[in-house]
């Protein structure tokens, strides 16, 4: 059986009115309360007087032009003030939420992502919201996924396709796939073919993961060579390329200015980029605190994009 909704009952005062009417109560003046609710006084007037009227008794008495409340009047007053610290408790509550002074920012991303530019990102939301809790850990993709979709006010930041229908995906930037390798081991000029790679000692991912899957896809019909070493994330791939154990395919995300001085960063042909997502439960919309959030890294993202294709270019 569908119980029946709740009757709307009308207010016999509007919340217009019992301001007005807390204002005269607490300056004791039409005039004064006008000037505290910066309205003018004829407006505070008739106010004040439409609630009467509304009631059908009076709440002030005058005499020789002041305002003396009546029984009646004092009574509302005190479940007034009652009702304005439950206001006064919601206010401090907005503006806690407003500053970052209320609830926590769950993060949870990438290893390429959470080596450096996630933690920037912190760092910046930090700043301006110092007083919020941060909990941050870099996760594998399949572990990030079920810690979003059981964790409680989790925000995952995820380089990689997620297939729920529990999550929400808000799509970040796009970056384009690399080939790095130590210096002199490729051809220069920026471009590499992925026909060039066999040839080299090839460092790999594990074709269950998702990095090796894009991998598999931009190798297509072309030979996949064997890999001398095979691993799980990015990061190992780009260091085991700088003590020149072999040329690996590595996310964006995982390079930066250092990796120049003692590596060569390629384009790869064919081309495949790769979107990194803000990734959060359905049933719970991302808080203030995670809007301003994603905001910041987004922008961090963005930049860091330019700078490694700059650095690329001049390089090649």
């Amino acid at each position: 059986m569908v119980s029946a909704a709740p009757i709307q009952r009308p207010l016999a005062m509007s919340l217009r009115q019992i301001e007005t009417f807390r204002a005269v109560m607490m300056t004791g003046s039409i005039t004064e309360a006008a000037k505290m609710l910066f309205i003018t006084q004829p407006s505070a007037s008739r106010i004040l007087a439409a609630a009467e009227s509304r009631l059908g008794f009076a709440l002030f008495e005058r005499s020789k032009g002041r305002l003396f409340p009546t029984p009646e009047a004092r009574r509302i007053y005190s479940e007034v003030e009652t009702a304005y610290a439950g206001v006064l408790r919601v206010d401090d509550l907005v503006r806690a939420i407003i500053e970052g002074k209320s609830g926590k920012l769950n993060i949870v991303c990438s290893p390429s992502l959470g080596a450096e530019l996630v933690p920037r990102a912190i760092a910046l939301f930090n700043q301006r919201y110092p007083d919020l809790p941060i909990h941050f850990e870099p996760l594998t993709h399949n572990n990030l996924i079920p810690r979003v979709l059981l964790g409680k006010d989790y925000l995952g930041i995820s380089m990689f396709a997620v297939n729920s229908n529990n999550l929400k995906m808000e799509a970040l930037v796009d970056g384009p796939m690399m080939c790095i390798s130590p210096p002199g081991w490729l051809a220069p000029g920026g471009i590499v073919k992925v026909d060039d790679l066999p040839s080299h000692p090839w460092i790999d991912y594990g074709h269950d993961t998702p990095l090796g899957a894009i991998v598999g896809d931009i190798f297509g019909r072309h030979r996949r060579p064997s890999p001398i070493v095979e691993v799980r994330s990015a990061i190992s791939a780009r260091v085991l390329v700088k003590e020149r154990v072999g040329v690996a395919i590595v996310d964006p995300f995982c390079i930066d200015a250092s990796t120049f001085q003692r590596i060569d960063v390629h384009e790869i042909r064919p081309a495949r980029k790769l979107r990194v997502h803000a990734v959060y439960s359905q049933a719970e919309p991302l808080s203030h605190a995670g809007r301003a959030f994603i905001r910041m890294l987004q922008s961090i993202l963005d930049d860091h994009l330019r700078a490694v294709d700059g650095l690329r270019r001049s390089a090649g």
